[in-house]
């Protein structure tokens, strides 16, 4: 067991300290600022429009200010003038008539937008008053007229086979989270994957190996480095809830982040739904990250790691375009791809996200997984230790089949 925390710690410190995985942990981070901070910006720097408007009486000026987005007030046909020239106003609304009520609206290019579906909604309100004092109709009878039909809707999920109540941003909400999965598992499966490649085929490249079997058994270096590697996505885990938690009371002062989370119902990420994604981004992480130990450990030098990563590239956009096609609707081939070991940690989370699939059938899709991954590492750690001090050319696929051989006779 000690020599098993030494390889472990010795891989973990190594890519600790590489800028690869510093770059890995801080890009994400500087991406999300950015995008967060000029969010941020363009909402404190936009200001009302200022709109004139000519030839209209008090009232018609002050609807207009209180129902639409801009800053309405009274000018005279010449001030308005000078002063869109001026740049001191963004549009100009001249009331051509009043019954019925006509406008013309000139806005300024490169001045503050102007709601003009705002600002017509706000001139038909005024006309229909307008018509209204003509028909000589009471304010009760006006109200009466223009009150709309009453709709009411409730938002239901199926969850194992009965309908459940849910408020009706979920689906928005839902369709982020089945989005943040399927980016999240792409990334992390590809890059860990590739990691612990590079690591398995550096040693071989370099020819230390012989010197480490000498005092490290092979089993005890796979499952130390793939501890270490596992180690290091924790950590970089970690460092994301620190960051969030230290972020999020600065975050939520801002009035624009309230507004958004206010009308969003998190309660996915709180149910069986989210220990059902935990779990299989964890088992997808480990599963990719032993066929990563597998490929690495069957090529011949480092110049081939990319041959060694080619397996887990395919596997991984192979699951990455089914997650966004599962995104998009169900279907039968969806339905298959989600008990298949290395697609099913993708597809399955955004299926039961989305609503395709019951959650008794995430629960059996992951058993699915965990008994392949068992069944898969076992195999993993008998190729390691048959070809580790084995260096021969010719491919990844010779290779794989020059070890099948060997596994055979040995047996």
């Amino acid at each position: 067991m000690h020599k098993f925390w030494i390889v472990t710690k010795q891989v973990y410190k190594k890519n600790l300290k590489s800028g690869s995985w510093l770059f890995l942990v801080v890009s994400p981070l500087f991406f999300a600022a950015i995008i967060l901070g000029v969010g941020l910006l363009m909402n404190h720097s936009a200001k009302a429009a200022k709109l004139a408007v000519v030839n209209a009486p008090a009232a018609v000026v002050r609807v207009l200010d209180q129902s639409s987005d801009a800053h309405a007030s009274a000018y005279t046909p010449a001030k308005a003038k000078s002063a869109l020239q001026a740049e001191r106003l963004d549009g100009v609304l001249t009331v051509t008539n009043t019954n019925p009520l006509t406008a013309r609206l000139v806005t300024r290019v490169g001045g503050q937008s102007i709601d003009q579906a705002a600002l017509q909604g706000a001139l038909n309100q005024l006309n229909t008053q307008t018509q209204a004092g003509q028909l000589k109709l009471s304010a009760t009878q006006l109200q009466q007229l223009l009150s709309p039909a009453k709709l009411t809707t409730r938002a239901v999920a199926i969850k194992d086979g009965k309908q459940v109540a849910k408020a009706s941003s979920t689906d928005a909400v839902n369709r982020g989270i089945a989005f943040g999965i399927t980016i999240l598992m792409m990334i992390f499966m590809l890059v860990y994957g590739s990691i612990l490649a590079q690591e398995i085929a550096t040693e071989k490249g370099s020819r230390i190996m012989e010197m480490l079997l000498s005092a490290v058994s092979a089993t005890t270096q796979f499952f130390g480095k793939l501890c270490g590697i596992l180690l290091l996505l924790v950590t970089q885990l970690g460092i994301y809830a620190v960051v969030g938690a230290i972020a999020w009371p600065l975050l939520h002062r801002q009035a624009m982040v309230r507004q958004l989370l206010a009308g969003l119902d998190f309660s996915a990420l709180l149910s069986v739904n989210g220990a059902q994604i935990l779990l299989f981004f964890l088992v997808g992480t480990l599963s990719y990250a032993v066929l990563a130990a597998l490929t690495g450990s069957l090529v011949a030098n480092q110049e081939q790691v990319q041959q060694a990563v080619m397996p887990i590239s395919i596997l991984g956009m192979l699951g990455y375009f089914g997650a966004l096609m599962a995104q998009a609707g169900d279907s039968p081939i969806l339905r298959v791809a989600s008990y298949i070991p290395f697609l099913s940690p993708s597809v399955m989370p955004v299926r039961v996200t989305m609503g395709y699939a019951p959650s008794w059938q995430g629960w059996l899709a992951l058993g699915v997984s965990v008994a392949f991954l068992g069944l898969f590492t076992w195999f993993t750690v008998r190729v390691y230790r048959a070809n580790v001090l084995i260096y021969k050319e010719g491919g990844f696929g010779k290779a794989l089949r020059a070890t099948l051989a060997m596994l055979k006779v040995q047996r």
